[in-house]
């Protein structure tokens, strides 16, 4: 545990924590605790935390809180918010919640925005700091000195909520290979050639696994994806990267009708789509080669180990003839595009096919979700588990 020991009365006033927004993302579920303590003691003397609401006790008017744990029951509004983690004997009914602007407003009115128990403040540098004094305040403790220890916690649920949410509209099933499994439940590796191996490799999708490949001959996974219609347009994207030997074509992936073979229903290519993937504009830039040479067909790239991914996408649509229901997937290239080098590695992972309206407004819009998908992850790096203790005097 590190710590700083400050006596100043006013150094209290406000305390930066030492973090900034890049590394603490309340949107990504990151929180913090405060506990105070007294000065040559353990004991905790309350405890106050970021993402919890301020409430007070309907039958008291002062500025009495409660600070403990809570609940609410949905199923029976007119209990409202109630003391305890659980119910029991002994819960307390009805506390409200605390409102900013008007003390007095209807407290479970959809247009009231409530108190948290203590704000957090970020400066215009993007520093975040807190006011210990106002927490002092809130358990009305006598002039004395105190100890504040300050947690960085982050709500597991809430990046997991993230996740779904992200993925709730994707056909493949398990496109970033958790515990090293297929892709989709009708994927079978058996129906793959070549080399396909799901291993364990640090990259920028939701799971440690990825798969491998080293695009000799005819190095293809090959996949079912179900659910497809007529007449629509989907997205396939991944993540992507080639080590230093692989020295076969960057294209990626093609696709076919799973009953009808590819020249019935799957209309995969357009006007800004080419045998790497597709893209957004015909902007080149002559002073890059390979994928980077075309930067509009990159939706984000990153550098995890020393080894450079792409996001790339891919537009898929059906035409009236697509009426199997299910798409084959082929991630990989043929024996005319193949790998050399047998030390050449192909990897991917974060395997997405979904729905869209169409390649105009909706091609935009999806482009856009997933840039937000990718700030707010890259936002929301893991907060540091240490507790940081900063010790001084209450006014």
């Amino acid at each position: 545990m590190s710590f700083i020991e400050m006596y100043s009365g006013d150094i209290l006033d406000t305390v930066s924590i030492g973090k900034i927004a890049s590394d603490f993302n309340e949107s990504m579920g990151d929180y913090i605790k405060v506990q105070i303590l007294g000065e040559g003691s353990d004991m905790i003397l309350g405890t106050v935390y970021s993402n919890r609401l301020l409430l007070r006790f309907s039958d008291i008017q002062d500025d009495s809180y409660y600070l403990g744990p809570y609940h609410y029951h949905p199923e029976n509004p007119d209990m409202g918010f109630c003391t305890g983690k659980e119910h029991n004997n002994s819960s307390i009914s009805n506390l409200l919640p605390v409102t900013i602007g008007n003390y007095n407003s209807e407290p479970l009115n959809s247009q009231s925005v409530y108190k948290r128990q203590f704000d957090i403040f970020r400066d215009d540098s993007g520093e975040i700091y807190i006011k210990p004094n106002e927490i002092f305040k809130l358990f009305q403790l006598l002039n004395a000195k105190y100890r504040v220890r300050i947690y960085f916690l982050r709500n597991i649920k809430s990046t997991l909520g993230k996740f779904l949410n992200s993925n709730k509209n994707n056909l493949i099933e398990n496109g970033n290979f958790f515990a090293g499994l297929e892709a989709t439940q009708t994927g079978d590796l058996d129906k793959s050639t070549g080399r396909n191996n799901f291993i364990l490799k640090s990259n920028p999708g939701e799971s440690n696994f990825i798969l491998e490949q080293d695009g000799i001959k005819n190095n293809i996974y090959d996949m079912m994806i179900t659910g497809i219609y007529p007449n629509s347009y989907y997205i396939f994207s991944c993540w992507v990267a080639w080590n230093i030997d692989f020295s076969g074509n960057l294209s990626i992936v093609s696709f076919n009708d799973a009953s009808r073979g590819l020249e019935s229903g799957i209309i995969p290519t357009d006007t800004m789509t080419d045998s790497i993937s597709s893209y957004t504009d015909n902007v080149t830039d002559d002073s890059k080669s390979g994928l980077e040479h075309r930067p509009s067909r990159i939706l984000d790239k990153k550098v995890v180990d020393n080894l450079i991914w792409y996001k790339l996408f891919y537009k898929v649509n059906t035409n009236s003839k697509a009426d199997s229901g299910s798409v084959r997937v082929k991630l990989g290239t043929f024996i005319e595009n193949q790998s050399i080098n047998p030390f050449g590695r192909r990897y991917f992972t974060d395997l997405r096919f979904e729905k869209i309206k169409n390649f105009d407004s909706g091609l935009s819009n999806y482009i856009e979700q997933i840039g937000n998908e990718f700030r707010d992850i890259d936002a929301g790096v893991p907060s540091r588990p240490d507790v940081l203790t900063k010790r001084g005097s209450s006014k």
